[in-house]
């Protein structure tokens, strides 16, 4: 290999180690936000003494994305095996937040799914950078060893 393509492979392998690491804190940030979600619709209940189905519907789906969010981030902070799986499964849920709501009856969804663009943009990225197979940073000698020739 020669050198232009052994830094195109280090700056590679170094923006797929940013990207997973960012994907690994908003899946973080996700999760804390859809407990929050959780709270405030069962205080919004408690208080009101009011439980529709909308608030029931909504803290169910909240509590099932910061399930799917959790894990996802804990299987990428800890290089579990099955990380890509919960990382594809959290970026599907990215790219259709919105398809429950048309099933209950939301009101202004494919307007509202429409705004949600930057995140649908996120989920199909996530899955991009965690289909490409990565094992992590090797020692430079290791990273760049060629594979010996057959005889």
């Amino acid at each position: 290999m020669n050198s232009i393509q052994r830094i195109l492979t280090q700056v590679g392998a170094l923006m797929l180690a940013v990207g997973r690491t960012i994907y690994c804190w908003l899946f973080f940030l996700w999760s804390v936000g859809s407990i929050y979600m959780v709270s405030i619709n069962i205080r919004r209940v408690v208080r009101t003494h009011v439980a529709d189905k909308g608030a029931i519907v909504s803290s169910i789906l909240f509590t099932i994305y910061s399930v799917v969010f959790g894990i996802a981030w804990w299987m990428i902070l800890r290089r579990k095996p099955a990380l890509k799986r919960w990382a594809i499964m959290a970026d599907l849920v990215l790219i259709f937040f919105y398809v429950p709501l048309a099933f209950f009856g939301g009101q202004g969804v494919v307007k509202d799914e429409l705004d949600w663009w930057p995140i649908i943009l996120i989920g199909i990225f996530g899955i991009i950078i965690f289909s490409i197979s990565h094992h992590g940073f090797r020692h430079r000698s290791q990273m760049f060893q060629e594979s010996p020739k057959p005889s």
